[in-house]
C-alpha cells in the first residue's frame, strides 16, 4: 500500500514539474523580442504585375535572435504602408515572405491596341545598337535600292568606296518599336527583374492599318534582300 502511494506521489510531482517548465516556457517565450516582417497570406496568391492589398498582407514574427541578416533581404511589417499599392515583380504564392526584389519595377507585358498587330523584323544588330533603341521609338529602315551604281560615281573622299547616290537608298517607315527582342521596355526595367535579354537583332515593330501597305513593302524588300544590307535610322523625340 505504501509502494502505490508513493507510486502516486511520484506521477504527481512530475505532472507538476512539467507544468511548471511548460509555464516556464510560455513565460520566456513571451518575454522574447520578436520582429515582424509582411508575409503573404496562406489563402492568397499575387500575380505578377499586381498591386499589393492590405487583405494579402500578413505580419510574420521570427525572434530577434533568430533575424540574422533577413532584414537585407525581407520587407518589415512596420513598412506595410509603404509597399501597398506597389506592384510585384514576379508571381507570389501564399505562405511566403515578402522580400524586397519582389518589389522591383516589373517588365511591361505586350498589350496592343484594337487593330493593331506586331511585325518581327530580322536585322543585323552590328547595324544598330540595340540598347538605345526602347520601345516606343519610332524607328525607319534603309535599304539598297537594287539598281547598279552608274559608272564614273566619284569617290568618297573619307572612305575611298564610291559614294552611294541618295536615290539609290530607299526608306520605309516610320514604324513604332513594340519590342527590341523580349525587351518591352527599358534595359534597366529588364536588370531590375533579372531578366536576360534574348534576340537583340529582332525587332517587333507596330502594324496598324494606317502603316500597313508600308509594312508589307517592307517585308517584301526584307525577303527580297534574305533580311541583308538592313539599315535603321531612330526619329528624334518631338519637342
Amino acid at each position: 500500500m505504501k509502494g502505490l502511494q508513493g507510486l502516486v506521489i511520484a506521477i504527481v510531482l512530475g505532472l507538476a514539474a512539467a507544468a511548471l517548465n511548460w509555464f516556464y516556457l510560455v513565460r520566456q517565450s513571451q518575454q522574447v523580442e520578436m520582429v515582424a516582417f509582411i508575409g503573404i497570406h496562406p489563402d492568397q496568391y499575387v500575380e505578377r504585375g499586381e498591386r499589393l492589398r492590405n487583405e494579402q498582407l500578413v505580419p510574420v514574427k521570427v525572434p530577434k535572435n533568430a533575424v540574422g541578416n533577413l532584414q537585407e533581404f525581407a520587407v518589415l511589417d512596420s513598412a506595410r504602408a509603404t509597399v501597398i499599392g506597389q506592384a510585384v515583380s514576379r508571381p507570389l504564392g501564399g505562405g511566403r515572405l515578402l522580400l524586397q526584389e519582389d518589389l522591383d519595377t516589373p517588365p511591361p507585358t505586350l498589350a496592343l491596341r484594337e487593330a493593331e498587330r506586331i511585325m518581327w523584323v530580322p536585322v543585323d544588330s552590328r547595324s544598330f545598337v540595340p540598347s538605345l533603341i526602347t520601345p516606343g521609338d519610332m524607328v525607319t529602315f534603309k535599304f539598297p535600292r537594287t539598281s547598279p551604281t552608274p559608272a564614273g560615281v566619284a569617290l568618297n573622299p573619307q572612305t575611298g568606296q564610291p559614294a552611294v547616290p541618295a536615290e539609290l537608298v530607299e526608306r520605309i517607315g516610320p514604324f513604332r518599336v513594340l519590342s527590341v527582342g523580349n525587351r518591352l521596355g527599358s534595359a534597366e526595367v529588364m536588370k531590375a527583374a533579372k531578366i536576360p535579354q534574348m534576340q537583340e537583332n529582332v525587332l517587333g515593330i507596330s502594324v496598324t492599318p494606317e502603316v500597313e501597305a508600308r509594312a508589307d513593302k517592307l517585308w517584301a524588300l526584307l525577303q527580297a534582300t534574305d533580311f541583308r544590307s538592313v539599315g535603321i535610322e531612330k526619329h528624334g523625340e518631338l519637342q
